[in-house]
């Protein structure tokens, strides 16, 4: 049996067992993501957003939208970075035939000048400024992008039109909305509505009211508060607080009374002003309202609707003093209003008090009375 066995091994050619090969699994490479980013980076179009779906048994796919056509990697990737060069490669072949159609080109320079690195007018503060001293709404900025190059649109309250340009491109948003801001402040120069006492670095404030403005009040000054209130700009909380500053008064205190076990979430509440004298309160008191917003926002507007009589009443008083006496009306104005109960009886008061300041106190009574006092020390 062992002779058998050594003959067939002997007889049977010796073959090398076949050597092991590598199996592909991914090609790793970036070379059309590159070169798909310096592309639109270059041409100024719009990065594509790539949209990826995997499969535990298949691999990576990827689809996206791109200069109007859809694109999708049909073959199974094995790995994500795989699935996203293949889909560069695909949207790199789609600019290559629009360049070659001659419907792309380079996007334009930004512009770089000196501006940029340090604005010598600080356009956006002034124009920020500017809007307040005239209680406007601050500026509304509006960025876009162009590839690596930006540009801007700054809207006003109004105005129907955007200042700045779309198509005027800066390197930086904040060179942009310096451009933009700039634009702005030009228009209101060249109106004729820029303060004169401005500087390159902002310092506008904002106007006090003249004379002929508090004697004759516009009808868009006179009903300023109403409008604020009827346009929800201001809540009728922060327009109470406001007008109290106005009127020389404290700060609003809102005072809540328990609410009932029988009625829980129902508020009254009412406002007091600390020292405020006749008008100390309670003011504007509301009872049994749902909820403790609400009952303080109902509270504010019979206050508020209050405090509109008593700054008339107080101005109408001012009035009347202006028309019986000479000198500093202003003066005379901003006490009357800010004046506690000055006024506040009517033109009949005010009256009263001017014959008090005619007087002229005489001093001989006084004098005599002093020396009569003397006089009977002496003795």
């Amino acid at each position: 049996m062992d002779e058998f066995i050594a003959q067939r091994k002997a007889s049977t050619p010796s073959v090398a067992p076949p050597a092991l090969e590598p199996r592909v699994i991914a090609a790793r490479s970036s070379k059309y993501t590159i070169e798909l980013h310096e592309k639109y980076q270059e041409l100024g179009i719009p990065r594509p957003v790539f949209v990826f779906e995997s499969d535990s048994t298949e691999g990576w796919r990827a689809k996206t939208e791109f200069l109007g056509k859809q694109l999708r990697v049909e073959s199974a990737c094995g790995s994500k970075q795989e699935a996203k060069e293949r889909l560069s490669e695909l949207c790199v072949g789609v600019v290559r035939e629009m360049e070659d159609a001659g419907l792309l080109s380079k996007a334009p320079k930004a512009k770089k000048a000196s501006l940029e690195k340090e604005p010598v007018v600080n356009y956006i503060g002034q124009l920020l400024e500017f809007q307040r001293s005239t209680g406007s709404p601050q500026p509304v900025y509006t960025d876009f992008q162009l590839g690596q190059s930006y540009s801007c649109e700054v809207t006003i309250d109004g105005h129907a039109r955007a200042f700045g340009s779309r198509t005027t491109f800066f390197t930086s948003k904040r060179a942009a909305r310096h451009h933009a801001a700039g634009c702005a402040v030009k228009h209101f120069q060249a109106a004729g509505s820029w303060p004169e006492h401005a500087t390159d670095l902002g310092g506008i404030k904002k106007k006090k009211p003249s004379v002929a403005s508090v004697l004759n009040p516009s009808p868009s000054l006179s009903s300023k508060v109403d409008v604020d209130a009827a346009t929800g700009s201001s809540s009728p909380t922060q327009l109470v607080a406001h007008l109290a500053t106005q009127l020389s008064l404290s700060t609003p205190e809102w005072r809540f009374s328990p609410s009932e076990a029988a009625a829980p979430g129902f508020h009254t509440v009412a406002c007091y002003f600390k020292g405020g004298g006749p008008h100390e309160g309670p003011l504007g008191e509301v009872r049994h309202v749902y909820g403790k917003k609400k009952a303080k926002e109902e509270c504010a507007r019979l206050v508020l609707t209050y405090l509109q009589e008593v700054k008339k009443t107080r101005l109408e008083s001012a009035r009347a003093v202006l028309r019986r006496m000479r000198g500093d009306t202003e003066a005379v104005v901003g006490r009357a209003v800010g004046r506690m109960g000055v006024g506040e009886g009517g033109v009949e008061e005010v009256e009263e008090e001017m014959g008090k300041v005619g007087e002229e106190p005489s001093g001989d009574e006084d004098e005599d009375e002093g020396f009569q006092s003397a006089r009977e020390e002496v003795n």
